[in-house]
C-alpha cells in the first residue's frame, strides 16, 4: 500500500450520501410552489406503477446505474405503495476499483403515511444495513446490521418527510423560470431529515441521444450543495448533473445494463483535489500560515478552532490563519477535566464507545497510565500500527473497524475517536483538507482533548498535525454531509 492511497476516502462517503437524495428526483412531477406535505402530496394525486432506469456517468464514462420503481397493492392498506430503488456503481479510487451496490426502499400506507424503510451498502465484502418501522406516532425502531454489530434505536421522522423519493418531481412539473418549491426529505445514511429547496431556472433545448427535448431547468440545493436537472415537457427528469462530476441521463434497461464500452475512468478522489497557489512547503515547516480560501461558504463558526483563527469571513471566500500543533508537555495532562466537555465523550450510532467491546480494548490499551496525554498517544499508536491503509466504502463505524481493522482516514478516525472516549478521553471528528503532493485531498482525522484540543493523525502517522491540515467541519456524516457544498469549487491560496 503507497502512501498515496493512505489519503482520504472521506469524499466517497459523502458522494454516497448525496445519492441518498440524488435519486431525489427520478420518476415524474406535477405541481406547487410551496412546502409539500410528505407523501400525501405525491401518492395523492394518483400515482401509476412505474419502472425508470438512469445510468450514471462520471468524465464522460459509464460507471453504473440507477433504477427506480413504485409498485401499488391495493388491497394491502398497510403497505399500499413500494418505492423501490437500487444504484450500482463502478469506481477507482485511489488505484483500487470498488464495485458498490446501494438500495433503498420505502413503504407507504393508503393514508400516504411512511411505515417501513430500508437502506443497504455493500461493497468489497462490507455490508451494512439500516431497516426502520413504524411504532407510536412519529417514531419509527430503527435497526443498523453490520458484520460486526446490530444496534436498535429509535428515530422519530416527521410525515412531512420523503425517504429518497422519486416521486418529488411530481411538485416540479409546473414550476415555471423564477418559481421554486422546499420538499423535506430523510436521510437513512444521516438519520435525519434536511429541507432540499429546488428552483426552476430557465427553459432550454437539450439533445440526449440524438433526440431534442424542450425541458426546464431546476437547480436543487441542500447542505450548499446545488445540483442541476433537466425535466422535460412531460415532467420527466431526462439528465441531473453535480460538481462531483457525474451525472445522470435517463435511459432504456438494456442501455443500462449493456456493459461500459469505455476503457476505466478516471480516478473519482484525485479529480476531485483541491488546487492551491504559493509556497506548499511552507504548510509542512512553518508553525502559522495564512489562508485565503474561495468557493466555500462556511461560517466563522465552523472554520474556527484550537489551531484555526479566522482573519475574515465572506461570501464565498475566508482568510484563517492555520496552526501546526505541538505535543504538550507529558505532566500537564493530568488535572480533572473542565466541565462542558461530556458531548465529546458519548456513544452514538456510529461511535459506540460504552460497548463492552470497545472499553475492554481501550483498557488493554492505556493500561495503567493516568497521563491523558500518555494515554491518548498509546491508542494513537495502536491505531495508527494495528488498522491496515487499505480504500474502503463503507459508512465508517469504530466497532466495524475493531473486528475488521482496516479502512482509510475515516475508519482510523472513528476507530480512535471510539477508543479515546472509551478510555475517557474527549474526542471528536475533523474533516477537511491536507496537503499531498502540491493540493490538497479531503481527509478526516481526529481531536483529543488533553490539557488542549490536539489534532492527530493515526492514518498518516502524525502525532501532531502540521499547518498543512485545514479543518472545515467537526462531528459524524451528518455534519459532514455540509462539505458537499465545498466539494468541486474549494480552491486555497498561501498568503
Amino acid at each position: 500500500m503507497t502512501k498515496r492511497a493512505i489519503i482520504i476516502v472521506s469524499t466517497l462517503v459523502l458522494w454516497l450520501g448525496a445519492m441518498g437524495w440524488l435519486v431525489l428526483y427520478e420518476a415524474y412531477p406535477s405541481l406547487l410552489d410551496r412546502a409539500s406535505s410528505g407523501y400525501r402530496t405525491f401518492l395523492g394525486r394518483g400515482l401509476m406503477i412505474m419502472d425508470r432506469w438512469m445510468v450514471i456517468t462520471f468524465q464522460g464514462k459509464s460507471i453504473g446505474y440507477s433504477h427506480t420503481s413504485v409498485d401499488i397493492d391495493e388491497k394491502n392498506a398497510l403497505r399500499q405503495y413500494r418505492i423501490n430503488n437500487r444504484t450500482l456503481l463502478t469506481l477507482t479510487v485511489m488505484g483500487s476499483r470498488q464495485r458498490i451496490n446501494v438500495t433503498s426502499d420505502a413503504t407507504v400506507d393508503a393514508l400516504y403515511k411512511l411505515q417501513l424503510f430500508h437502506f443497504g451498502l455493500s461493497s468489497s465484502g462490507y455490508t451494512i444495513t439500516v431497516d426502520g418501522q413504524r411504532q407510536q406516532g412519529n417514531v419509527f425502531d430503527v435497526k443498523i446490521k453490520s458484520a460486526s454489530s446490530i444496534q436498535n434505536l429509535t428515530v422519530t421522522i416527521p410525515d412531512d418527510a420523503v425517504i429518497y423519493s422519486p416521486m418529488t418531481e411530481m411538485t416540479l412539473k409546473s414550476l415555471t423560470p423564477g418559481r421554486q418549491v422546499t420538499l423535506r426529505v430523510f436521510n437513512p445514511i444521516t438519520l435525519a431529515a434536511q429541507n432540499v429547496t429546488v428552483r426552476a431556472l430557465r427553459r432550454e433545448t437539450l439533445i440526449l441521444r440524438n433526440q431534442t427535448n424542450e425541458t426546464t431547468v431546476l437547480a436543487a440545493r441542500m447542505d450548499g450543495m446545488e445540483t442541476l436537472s433537466w425535466m422535460d415537457a412531460d415532467g420527466v427528469m431526462i439528465r441531473q448533473l453535480t460538481p462531483f462530476g457525474w451525472a445522470m441521463e435517463s435511459c432504456t434497461s438494456q442501455e443500462a445494463l449493456s456493459p461500459a464500452k469505455s476503457a476505466d475512468t478516471g480516478d473519482l478522489l484525485t479529480s476531485l483535489a483541491v488546487p492551491i497557489r504559493g509556497d506548499v512547503n511552507r504548510l509542512s515547516s512553518q508553525p502559522a500560515v495564512r489562508l485565503r480560501l474561495t468557493g466555500v461558504n462556511l461560517t466563522r463558526e465552523q472554520l474556527e478552532n484550537s489551531r484555526q483563527e479566522v482573519v475574515s469571513v465572506g461570501t464565498n471566500t475566508a482568510e484563517i490563519i492555520v496552526k501546526a500543533d505541538t505535543l504538550p508537555v507529558a505532566g500537564m495532562a493530568e488535572a480533572p477535566l473542565p466541565r462542558g466537555l461530556e458531548p465529546w465523550l458519548g456513544s452514538t450510532a456510529f461511535i459506540q464507545a460504552s460497548d463492552r467491546r470497545m472499553i475492554d480494548k481501550a483498557r488493554e490499551i492505556v493500561g495503567t497510565r493516568t497521563n491523558r496525554l500518555e494515554a491518548a498517544l498509546a491508542i494513537y499508536q495502536w491505531v495508527n500500527t494495528h488498522v491496515a491503509k487499505k480504500p474502503t466504502v463503507s459508512l465508517p463505524s469504530a466497532l466495524d473497524v475493531l473486528q475488521t481493522p482496516e479502512g482509510d482516514c475515516n475508519e482510523h478516525t472513528y476507530l480512535f475517536v471510539g477508543l479515546a472516549r472509551a478510555a475517557g478521553l474527549p474526542a471528536r471528528i475533523r474533516v477537511g483538507v491536507t496537503l499531498h503532493e502540491g493540493k490538497f485531498y479531503y481527509h478526516a482525522w481526529p481531536s483529543v482533548y488533553v490539557d488542549h484540543w490536539l489534532d492527530m493523525d493515526p492514518t498518516r502517522g502524525l502525532p501532531a498535525v502540521n499547518a498543512g491540515y485545514i479543518s472545515l467541519v467537526e462531528g459524524e456524516l451528518g455534519e459532514q454531509m455540509k462539505l458537499m457544498g465545498v466539494i468541486g469549487q474549494l480552491k486555497v491560496e498561501i498568503l
